[in-house]
């Protein structure tokens, strides 16, 4: 639509419904039990601790199917691909856009979008696809959550301006920007908590002390004892944007994003034409400078990394049973050989930094 001020406006939605997506389940596991220890608050379902126990059939031994509770059982993963219907996307765009007499062009748009999903689409294989599904319950029990591929909110501007003269000779300068949040990640245990082979438990966010108990560790030849850790642990709550506004909830899978981080690009063209006949043919020379901001401020324009996702250990999952007494304990997870303090440190990558490139062209039309 036009608008005013010779503005161009635009407005676009998307809506996108899964209809058959894949999904994986492991039938040969028995029926968990909720955890049910008095005094916990985390009531999630729990498997047995011994593969005997866990599996419907159990192997062997001798490489053989057996019983459940024979005694000698070993995992026997029987990951099936099913389909589901759970999931969807959704965005909404509008852009403001003006091209002006002077030769100068600029535009700005705004995305917000979400998607969930049962599934990512991790893994190699069906078991580590089964295996690397984060989950409150366990792998077979996935709950829609957010896709870990869209973020909620995109900001991308541009402003050119060219100017021609001396009749064989343009010039142009262009401005790019582009502003979003980083990612998505998971906050889960860095063990089999709920014991049904998969490393992809969501934490329970404690809203207080009373609700997690920390075991002592040693850390550099150190003991740390539980209440040290649990001060540090509640100090990195607080500081966490996502943790701090969901304590006493369990974690969502990609509930938690990576900061917002801002990009500014500039590129140069200069054009050397001339007419052949009725065609022009132009000889383009380019420089591109992406991530503009860091050259200007080394503390621009940087990505940042997660210090711990699986910021909790257990370190008693073994010995938990339904319905006992046994509460669960936790050990603080390590950041870079110390206890960690911090969600984010800065990413040493290129993507933390500017870089450029020179190009050649030859245009003929």
């Amino acid at each position: 639509m036009k608008l005013p001020l010779g503005i161009v406006g635009s407005l676009e939605g998307i809506y996108n419904k899964d209809l058959n997506t894949a999904i994986f389940r492991n039938p040969n596991m028995v029926e968990p039990k909720h955890l049910n220890v008095g005094g916990y608050v985390d009531n999630r379902l729990i498997y047995p601790n011994a593969n005997q126990d866990k599996f419907i059939n159990p192997i062997n031994t001798a490489g053989k199917a057996v019983p459940n509770g024979t005694a000698g059982g070993q995992a026997f993963n029987t990951i099936v691909l099913d389909n589901a219907t759970k999931g969807y996307y959704w965005s909404v765009t509008g852009k403001l856009e003006k091209q002006f007499d002077s030769g100068l062009f600029a535009s700005v748009a705004y995305v917000r979008s979400d998607a969930r999903n049962l599934f990512d689409g991790g893994g190699d294989q069906p078991l580590s696809s089964w295996q690397q599904n984060p989950s409150i319950n366990g792998s077979n029990f996935p709950e829609l959550s957010y896709a870990s591929y869209v973020v909620p909110d995109r900001v991308i501007a541009s402003l050119s301006y060219r100017k021609e003269y001396l009749e064989h000779l343009g010039t142009t300068f262009s401005l790019f920007y582009e502003g979003s949040q980083g990612g998505r990640f998971s906050y889960v245990y860095s063990a089999d908590f709920n014991r049904d082979g998969a490393n992809a438990d969501l934490i329970y966010i404690p809203k207080d002390p009373s609700e997690i108990t920390f075991a002592s560790q040693t850390v550099n030849n150190v003991v740390v004892d539980a209440q040290t850790q649990s001060d540090l642990f509640f100090k990195y709550i607080e500081q966490d944007k996502y943790l701090s506004k969901h304590k006493g909830e369990y974690a969502e899978r990609n509930g938690a994003l990576l900061p917002w981080r801002n990009q500014i690009d500039v590129k140069l063209l200069q054009d050397l034409f001339v007419n052949l006949g009725d065609k022009r043919n132009t000889l383009q020379l380019t420089l591109d400078v992406f991530n503009v901001g860091n050259l200007l401020n080394s503390d621009w324009g940087t990505t940042q990394t997660i210090n711990a996702s699986s910021v909790l250990i257990p370190a008693n999952q073994a010995a938990l049973v339904p319905g006992g007494t046994v509460k669960p304990t936790f050990r603080l997870q390590l950041d870079r050989g110390n206890l960690v303090q911090e969600t984010f440190r800065r990413t040493l990558s290129p993507s933390s930094t500017y870089y450029m490139q020179l190009g050649l062209r030859y245009i003929f039309n």
